[in-house]
């Protein structure tokens, strides 16, 4: 077993770049999880967004009534009507609307029902949305009761009209309609990161040990020394097998130590072990490629970043697959880690097991593992080409 234990003598060289890779995992784990945990929402208070209103309609009812109802539900801050002091107010955002009330409104919207408030808003304020639909709100309501409605003096008219629009639904339960495991789990983006560091690390370490044993001069001494050939790959291939497995062994039990109870009491413990497990076998494959074909320390970092990250963009790590383009989904189903995140997001938002809910997700880890082979047997194919080449 020489060659098993030089495995991992020359693996201790490259312990400080894995173990940056995991501490910087772990930290964001940890980061992720506390963003992720949404406190219990219990109460709701509704924002007023600064505004002013220049009321040049003096003695209308209407505006008048306009203007008690904005001050009721923004926070109404006076300015003068003069256009300099209005810009500076709204240049820093000392208010967001201002509401230009023209004279002669009130006369015109009870003669003919219609009416023009000008209005200046801060560029791309989102709460504008919302007083104009309060002012069409209030115009509407007036609208209906001086078509429709019995009352004749304007303080009966505008009384109606407020006690309608002051009229709230009370909402007696809240009910959570969310799947049990949710999507909001911390453990499950965990899981979701895990597909980013496996790849950094296990790429990182067995490309490490076959840039070491591929050097010429290694490579030719073996291949003169009594031990054959087929022994050197297989002991290769177990040195790679367990750094492998002790990489997935170690983040699946940080994330027992994180999550231990929530993980556990959620039955989905075993499954994530499972999909951790065959990505894993995706990443030694993926590591076995970058280490047959590069030739330097350089070659290698660049290799490791380029596919880790690419993959992670690309697939769903990062930026989950629900949000992006069907065109990058498409081309994404071609990489391995495309179907790890979705198994990951599948039991994420699992309710009940059953058989029938278990079949996507055992078929995406069946795909994982159909890619390691594949991956394999062409890293094997390309490198028994380039060696009968270079012979």
């Amino acid at each position: 077993m020489q060659v098993f234990r030089a495995y991992f003598k020359v693996l201790r060289k490259s312990m400080v770049s894995m173990c940056v890779y995991l501490v910087v995992f772990l930290a964001l784990s940890v980061v992720f999880s506390v963003n992720a945990s949404s406190p219990q929402i219990i109460d709701f208070v509704e924002s007023k967004p600064p505004i002013t209103v220049i009321n040049r309609d003096v003695g209308g009812y209407v505006a008048q009534g306009l203007v008690d109802y904005l001050a009721e539900n923004n926070q109404l801050i006076a300015y003068p009507d003069d256009p300099e002091q209005l810009q500076d107010a709204l240049f820093y955002r000392n208010i967001e609307y201002v509401a230009i009330i023209p004279p002669g409104f009130s006369e015109t919207f009870l003669a003919t029902g219609e009416a023009v408030i000008e209005k200046v808003i801060v560029p791309d304020s989102r709460s504008s949305y919302y007083i104009d639909l309060g002012i069409s709100r209030y115009l509407n309501t007036m609208r209906l009761y001086q078509q429709f409605g019995t009352e004749t003096e304007p303080t009966q008219l505008l009384a109606a009209v407020a006690a309608d629009l002051a009229a709230r639904t009370t909402v007696v339960t809240l009910q959570d309609v969310t799947a049990e495991h949710s999507v909001d789990q911390d453990y499950v983006y965990y899981y979701r990161y895990f597909a980013y560091v496996a790849l950094a690390l296990v790429i990182l370490g067995v490309s490490s040990i076959m840039l070491a044993f591929n050097r010429p001069d290694l490579r030719r001494r073996n291949q003169c020394s009594p031990l054959p050939l087929r022994h050197v790959n297989l002991q290769l291939a177990a040195g790679h097998s367990v750094f492998a497995v002790s990489c997935w062994a170690i983040l699946v039990l940080f994330s027992l130590l994180l999550y231990g109870k929530d993980l556990l009491e959620s039955g989905l413990f075993g499954l994530y072990c499972l999909n951790s497990f065959a990505f894993a076998c995706v990443a030694t494959s993926i590591g076995f490629l970058v280490g047959s074909f590069v030739r330097s320390h350089n070659a290698q970092a660049a290799a490791v970043n380029v596919v880790a990250t690419c993959m992670s963009f690309v697939c769903g790590v990062f930026v989950p697959q629900s949000i992006m383009q069907p065109s990058v989904l498409v081309f994404a189903k071609f990489l391995p880690t495309y179907w790890y995140i979705k198994a990951n997001d599948a039991l994420a938002a699992l309710g009940r097991i059953t058989p029938e809910s278990l079949q996507p997700i055992y078929s995406s880890m069946l795909i994982q593992l159909a890619f390691a082979v594949a991956i394999f047997s062409i890293t094997l194919f390309l490198s028994k080409e380039r060696r009968v080449s270079i012979n």
